[in-house]
């Protein structure tokens, strides 16, 4: 029934049986439809891993294999991660004709154009091997992934996002600016980047700003019109550190209500994700701007709609707290926060 639900709400949506079937010596069981939200977890903490924690040659090694495997798998299967039965997987498509041609995908070219070019250079950056970029520069001279990666998402104004393609974003922007060889490049894609925060900066995402902060503080972007500065607006490190401070070290789902307050704006009906009765009147933020701070919300991961403004469930659930931890050893690494 869940299968045929979501095939009706998905024209795409992929049915899988097994769901978990096992290798074919029987060691292993298989988790098919791995997606691009996996791909661009896994592809943002390996260099981290691999220039902070690896310590012996034998474990950067080990780092070293596993992104050469997959990344293999990826350029080999034309850009595509083919899953148990031979097929893609519902998201893991990355290939030219299907973002550049195929209309079903066009609302997806530009994440998708940011994420594959964040893997290979993730790549180049921790194999050494000069392969990866001659495929980067194809990517980009012959199906022209730098341009479509300029506007990863098509928005209407703060509000309007997807937050788990934002959450995917960030984390692909932060590997794809620091390790660009290209200087020119890295500024292009900085400048993407850029664009991109300004949507997200009255989130109050310590994770998103943090990420942002340390790619864009005292950079520059020049064009034919002048000189920018593509630093993140003043009040960033106070809205991340305030939601730090403010984060509940309860982390069970108990119902948070707020649609009935009088001090907050309702959103434009225009900036709505989806434009269904049931949502609309039910998201905006306080008179100042921002979202309502985050002891008066729930949430479990960064792929939450922070505007919404009744969240949590009856108590039964029991939220990460990775979400806490990530920004602020970040926020420590980096000596934003002392």
């Amino acid at each position: 029934g869940m299968k045929r639900r979501r095939q009706h709400e998905d024209g795409q949506w992929k049915v899988y049986f097994p769901r978990w079937p096992k290798t074919q010596d029987g060691a292993y069981w298989y988790k098919t439809d791995t997606s691009s939200d996996e791909l661009d977890g896994h592809y943002f903490f390996y260099p981290i891993y691999y220039d902070l924690v690896a310590e012996t040659p034998e474990e950067k090694e080990q780092v070293r294999e596993i992104v050469r495997n997959l990344t293999d798998h990826l350029i080999r299967n034309e850009f595509c991660l083919v899953d148990h039965d031979g097929t893609p997987t519902r998201w893991g498509y990355y290939s030219p004709s299907v973002l550049n041609q195929d209309f079903n995908w066009y609302v997806e070219r530009g994440l998708k154009s940011l994420s594959i070019l964040s893997y290979l250079t993730v790549a180049q950056h921790i194999t050494g091997d000069a392969a990866y970029g001659r495929v980067i520069d194809e990517l980009i001279q012959k199906h022209y992934y730098a341009i479509n990666a300029m506007v990863t998402k098509m928005q209407r104004g703060f509000g309007s996002g997807n937050q788990s393609d934002d959450e995917m974003a960030v984390m692909c922007y932060f590997n794809l600016v620091r390790y660009t060889p290209d200087e020119h490049l890295r500024k292009q894609f900085l400048l993407s980047f850029y664009q991109y925060w300004l949507l997200l900066r009255r989130e109050m995402n310590p994770f998103f700003h943090t990420c942002y902060a340390v790619c864009g503080l005292n950079q520059e972007y020049q064009d034919s019109w002048g000189t920018y500065d593509l630093s993140p607006w003043p009040g960033w490190l106070e809205d991340s550190a305030a939601t730090l401070t403010g984060f509940p070290l309860d982390r069970v789902d108990w119902r948070h209500t707020n649609s009935h307050r009088l001090d907050l704006i309702l959103l434009p009906l225009d900036s709505e994700i989806e434009l269904d009765q049931r949502t609309l009147r039910k998201r905006g933020y306080k008179v100042n701007g921002k979202v309502l701070p985050v002891q008066e919300r729930h949430f479990n991961h960064y792929n939450h709609d922070p505007w919404a403004f009744d969240t949590g469930g009856n108590g039964h659930g029991l939220a990460s707290v990775t979400v806490y931890l990530l920004p602020y050893y970040m926020g420590l690494y980096y000596g934003f926060i002392e």
